[in-house]
């Protein structure tokens, strides 16, 4: 009698578990894409979803409402989001994040001060109206504001503080007036990553003499 021979059937599941492998793999490229965070980051730009020290010490979301909370926690929020320098006008949402908190601690420090209101410091404690293109540079018909904007308000604000309560910080604030007027609004912020990092670590190190 001849001899049936039996094809077993191949398990079908390896062949799944390989294509969940692979469409796991393309589902963490495209979403782990830097590029992908820098063109969200620019199409929401207008609202910041970051958190900021709260009065009571904790941290709370803001869609850039102006917080409560002493001007030393603004300041020490602004100094921890510089950290990285390397992220600096390099990661949009980084960048972002730090130009938050510094015009929260500059805005704080003005209001501590009685700083006279001016439209600079009104912008500053509504982020969200002051930066909506953080990364982008503008055009020439372009209403829109980006880095270049929040810097020279930033600095406007310090001088006032630094003119009403800190007569020795001229010079810083000079320096720090010269950083910001070489930055270019039409510009793209990755091509400035040096002034841009020297107008930040400035900020810093004003606002660090003014909270001693």
């Amino acid at each position: 009698m001849a001899e049936i021979k039996i094809d077993r059937k191949k398990p079908v599941w390896p062949w799944i578990l390989l294509i969940l492998v692979v469409l796991g793999i393309i589902a963490y490229l495209v979403y782990d894409s830097p590029e992908r965070d820098d063109h969200i980051d620019d199409i929401d730009d207008d609202v910041t979803n970051e958190h900021v020290i709260d009065s009571d010490g904790g941290q709370s979301g803001t869609t850039g409402a102006y917080r409560t909370g002493t001007a030393y926690d603004q300041y020490t929020a602004f100094e921890g989001s510089i950290r990285d320098s390397t992220r600096i006008a390099i990661d949009s949402s980084y960048t972002k994040k730090a130009y938050y908190n510094l015009s929260k601690a500059v805005a704080k420090k003005a209001d501590e001060h009685n700083v006279e209101e001016s439209q600079a410091l009104i912008d500053l404690r509504n982020f969200s109206m002051l930066i909506t293109k953080v990364s982008s540079p503008l055009s020439s018909s372009e209403s829109a504001k980006n880095f270049k904007t929040a810097s020279d308000k930033v600095a406007k604000v310090l001088e006032d503080i630094q003119i009403k309560s800190y007569p020795e910080l001229q010079s810083q604030i000079a320096d720090l007036k010269q950083v910001t007027s070489e930055m270019d609004g039409y510009i793209s912020m990755d091509k400035q990553q040096d002034n841009i990092t020297q107008f930040l670590q400035k900020s810093r190190d004003v606002l660090r003499a003014m909270n001693k």
